[in-house]
């Protein structure tokens, strides 16, 4: 999988004319050599030719652990007392690409620009947002097996959690709750958002200290990263009985993600599927409580492209991951989202995994 990756970004990098590819500790990073690792002061930089294997620089004492994750290539390290930047030139010039054009990572601070800069100051560098984003948009099947699993760990946790909640708990309690459930599944909880009663009215509220209360609606959106890749599905439901207006509306807000579930396929317009769910809220007269796009890609970061939203234009294509999270958001009262993780087919849209609804009845 990391092979095939790696093909896609040089295959791009060919084609914008770039020679190399420099991306620092982050998402990216990690979508390209395998390696997680955090930024700091100290210099680690992936250096990825067109034509032979990455090379990763780092401070000598992280060479070790560095080895455990790097899938291919090889690592060059510094000391303390050197001038890794001096390291990266040499590296680069030993390449013969230190006076032609450079991608680099679009994250990479001012600073160590200008460090670069002064190291190869004939080389021409550009943005490799759109070699990497362009790589990252259509993911393999290697890859949606780890996004199905992640959304599978997610859905399963939350409706597990709501199994567990009794009236008085704390949205705060809860989130631990869910928690506990994607760590132990994942090893790793990406986010958890619990909101209940009118706090479920706004869109992203964090969980806070208030105390369930019968029949509140709870409303929790969650994910696990596993093995790199991001689960996000959003589960609402009801500690106790719902009232036909709960029922009512969402069943409204259902209908809407199947409607865009529907609308997404290799071929359809992004904006397109946004408007398919936003149309079928406005024809009920709630078009002013969707107060969001209808979804977001989903790989190694939670929010990433495609954008489900009006004005894009991007035509979608098969193996693009995207989510399908319509809402209807009534201050005062209660909100209700509905979100699944869906990958894009040639006829059709497929679940990620399809997390259960209506789990109150």
């Amino acid at each position: 999988m990391l092979k095939d990756r790696q093909k896609r970004l040089k295959d791009f990098m060919k084609t914008d004319g770039s020679e190399c590819l420099l991306l620092f500790p982050g998402v990216d990073l990690f979508y390209s050599t395998g390696l997680e690792t955090h930024a700091s002061e100290r210099l680690t930089v992936a250096i990825i030719p067109t034509e032979t294997d990455p090379i990763i620089i780092c401070p000598s004492f992280e060479k070790t652990r560095l080895e455990r994750g790097l899938g291919t290539g090889s690592i060059r390290t510094w000391e303390e007392n050197e001038n890794p930047f001096e390291l990266l030139g040499k590296i680069l010039q030993e390449l013969d690409v230190d006076q032609k054009q450079i991608s680099l990572d679009n994250k990479l601070w001012f600073e160590w620009f200008l460090k670069i800069r002064e190291q190869i100051p004939k080389a021409t560098f550009v943005d490799a947002k759109a070699i990497v984003q362009a790589s990252r948009l259509i993911k393999s099947e290697g890859e949606i097996s780890l996004l199905r699993e992640a959304a599978k760990i997610a859905a399963h946790s939350i409706r597990d959690t709501i199994a567990e909640v009794e009236v008085g708990m704390t949205e705060l309690e809860i989130a631990k709750i869910v928690d506990e459930k994607l760590s132990k599944a994942s090893g790793t909880t990406a986010f958890a958002i619990v909101q209940s009663g009118p706090n479920t009215a706004v869109p992203h509220a964090g969980p806070s200290e208030r105390k369930i209360e019968k029949n509140d609606v709870l409303l929790i959106d969650a994910g696990p990263k596993y093995k790199g890749y991001l689960g996000d599905i959003t589960m609402t439901s009801v500690i106790g009985e719902p009232s036909d207006k709960f029922k009512k509306i969402y069943d409204i807000v259902y209908k809407a993600n199947r409607a865009a579930f529907a609308a997404s396929k290799d071929g359809a317009i992004a904006e397109d599927v946004d408007k398919a769910a936003r149309q079928v809220i406005i024809k009920e007269d709630y078009g002013q409580y969707f107060s969001h796009r209808l979804g977001h890609g989903i790989g190694v970061e939670v929010h990433e492209a495609p954008y489900m939203v009006s004005g894009n234009k991007l035509i979608l294509k098969e193996g693009m991951c995207h989510t399908i999270e319509p809402g209807i958001y009534i201050e005062g009262e209660f909100g209700i989202r509905i979100e699944d993780d869906v990958v894009v087919r040639k006829n059709n849209c497929e679940f990620l995994y399809e997390a259960p609804r209506r789990i109150w009845e």
